[in-house]
């Protein structure tokens, strides 16, 4: 952390009107003066400032900057003996260093007529070549704290890459006892039932297996598990907006209405929160690479800003879990923080009446209905799996194919629409979406891909694994356990007599240190090839995965696919494979690729497609594989 001297008080002057003081020794800045909001009092010493806006009372420290050191609610500390909340970094320099600025590290305390907004800003580093602001924001009676990140770059300093970014609530752990989590959209419903969170010495006690996956066989824990791990608390970002901890009469949530700064779109999954051997954790994450997600790439030249946030952390008291969440609920909307946030005007936000409403109509040939079909605006020019540097904003199609995207950013985007169930995605690149108003992009003609007449098709393409054997279980560490078992002579699926449960969710590439077998699948045709026809094998892989918690070898990994006698090799960047498998999630990031090849290849009867992970790549390389389908096509 840098030290008080490196951090100057600006100028009291801000858009808001007038400012305040540096005040020393506990005065009540404001209050002394008549000048501050109604019920929200600022104190600042050497060492902290402190805000109280009558519920809720925070300290943020001067000398460990912008760390958050006290959160009360009517009274009761949060956080605990050495308890905090700090936003924490993973970031990396790229290609040769630039000249910095001098170092101008400031903080300010602006005022409206209900809020307090205490900003850090930071110069740029080596490590970070950019300015960064971090905020705590308190509204005047409100129960909890809203929290935002400003990332300013210029072409002028050189690059960096940002794996992740996130705020963390280091909280008291003999308050917190449970958490709230709501279940995947698959899989089996489990979370409520596991709500009851190990202690902290129960995980000091338990042997670790991996990072942060403890067993805690023997040790009588009231968790109903054998295995904790955090990642099993991570959640698919669609529809997810309020997490949190309860116990003792009070409850803390993470609130994110507005996700649209977060990275990866509606299908990144993340983590919420966990518990450690010391105190459970609260995170608030919008970029992070945990299950294949970008990171934030940018090049010497480039200009860049983004502004993470606002969101709200809500507080609570009560007995009533269920209550507490719902009353977390009723701010999980942007209506419900957009004249506060249009007022607070941090650097980089968009007001209200500079967003726009996108319309549209998408057609799918064949389709009368399209439940479950997600429209979405992202990175122009780019999967939307890949956002990081800008915006998006996704909403679910009605059933007659109708949808809307409310408070979108001008700019320029990328429109994707995807169905679970439907190959491939309907795309519409150079989007403009003006200043304000609304934006009607008429009706829109999807056409999935064919490629002639369907062989066979294995699983349901929904960038999912969850159909197949274990796949409705997959929030656990560890099932490469159960592979022997489940398949002692290996994973042969015949086409026309298996089933989803003949196919694993994962395919490993060794399990306990031994290679496993290539999987097969065993077909026949119907009908003779056609002189000259083509075949082609669509492979759908909901991830592509590094084997265990490591470091990504620099190397590329592959997929062998072996159709009779035909070799067909599919290989991957070393950044392709990120930790989606071990930690805990039948899919990260989706990858879909079509081989086509004569169909003279095949014969009549006793085909075989067989899957292998890095045949002939060096031994330090260790894979494994979601698949969401596969289909063969003839034409």
């Amino acid at each position: 952390m840098l030290a008080r001297r490196d951090f100057h008080r600006i100028s009291a002057a801000t858009a808001l009107g007038a400012g305040v003081g540096a005040g020393t020794g506990g005065t009540a800045i404001g209050a002394a003066r008549g000048e501050a909001p109604p019920n929200c009092e600022v104190v600042e010493t050497d060492t902290e400032i402190v805000v109280d806006n009558g519920p809720v009372r925070i300290a943020v420290s001067k000398t460990s900057a912008s760390r958050l050191t006290s959160l009360r609610l009517h009274g009761q500390e949060l956080l605990g003996a050495g308890g905090r909340g700090n936003y924490d970094m993973n970031n990396a320099m790229e290609g040769d260093p630039l000249p910095l600025p001098p170092t101008q590290n400031t903080y300010e305390i602006r005022r409206g007529d209900d809020f307090v907004d205490i900003a850090f800003r930071y110069s740029p580093t080596n490590g970070g070549p950019f300015w960064l602001e971090r905020h705590h924001i308190v509204r005047a009676g409100e129960p909890g704290i809203h929290l935002a990140t400003v990332f300013q770059h210029p072409p002028e300093l050189h690059g960096f890459r940002s794996d992740q970014h996130r705020y963390v609530c280091y909280l008291d752990p003999e308050l917190f006892t449970h958490v709230s989590v709501e279940d995947d959209p698959i899989g089996q419903p489990w979370r409520a039932g596991a709500a009851r969170m190990p202690t902290p010495a129960e995980l000091a006690a338990a042997p670790v297996v991996m990072d942060a996956t403890h067993d805690l066989a023997g040790l009588g824990s009231a968790y109903p598990r054998r295995y904790y791990t955090k990642y099993d608390w991570a959640t698919y970002l669609k529809d997810h907006v309020v997490h949190g901890l309860y116990g003792n009469g009070y409850g803390i949530w993470a609130v994110q209405p507005n996700r649209e700064a977060f990275c990866g779109g509606p299908v990144r999954q993340d983590l919420t929160l966990h518990q450690t051997t010391s105190r459970p954790v609260l995170l608030v994450e919008p970029q992070a690479t945990h299950y294949g997600s970008p990171p934030v790439r940018v090049a010497a030249g480039q200009a860049w800003e983004k502004t993470y946030g606002p969101y709200f952390v809500h507080l609570s008291r009560g007995d009533d879990p269920a209550r507490m969440r719902a009353e977390a609920l009723r701010y999980a909307s942007f209506d419900a923080h957009r004249d506060l946030y249009d007022r607070v005007a941090l650097p980089g936000w968009t007001p209200s009446a500079r967003r726009c409403t996108v319309h549209g109509r998408i057609r799918l040939d064949g389709e009368p209905h399209l439940r479950g079909a997600v429209a979405m605006l992202s990175d122009n020019r780019l999967d939307f799996q890949r956002t990081a540097l800008g915006y998006a904003y996704w909403t679910e199609v009605n059933p007659g194919g109708v949808f809307r995207l409310p408070d979108v950013r001008p700019g320029t985007y990328r429109l994707t629409v995807y169905r679970p169930g439907t190959w491939g995605e309907y795309v519409r690149d150079d989007v403009t979406v003006p200043a304000g108003g609304r934006i009607d992009l008429g009706e829109l003609r999807w056409e999935p891909p064919r490629n002639g007449r369907t062989v066979f098709q294995l699983g349901n393409p929904d960038r999912t694994s969850a159909e197949f054997r274990r796949g409705d279980e997959f929030r656990q560490w560890g099932t490469a356990r159960f592979f022997k078992a489940d398949f002692p002579d290996g994973v042969v699926y015949t086409v026309g007599r298996s089933g989803n449960d003949d196919w694993n969710y994962l395919q490993f590439q060794r399990v306990d240190g031994e290679p496993v077998p290539p999987w097969r699948i065993r077909f026949d045709l119907d009908r003779p090839v056609r002189p000259g026809a083509t075949a082609t094998l669509t492979v759908a892989l909901a991830a592509w995965a590094m084997d265990t918690a490591r470091d990504v070898p620099p190397l590329p990994s592959n997929l062998t696919i072996g159709v009779n006698d035909l070799r067909l090799v599919w290989t991957f960047a070393p950044d392709d494979a990120r930790g989606a498998t071990y930690r805990s999630a039948c899919g990260g990031r989706h990858y879909r690729r079509e081989f086509r090849f004569d169909a003279a290849a095949l014969r009549r009867t006793g085909n075989e497609i067989t899957l292998a992970i890095n045949e002939g790549t060096p031994p330090e390389l260790g894979n494994e594989a979601a698949y969401d389908a596969i289909r063969l096509e003839i034409d």
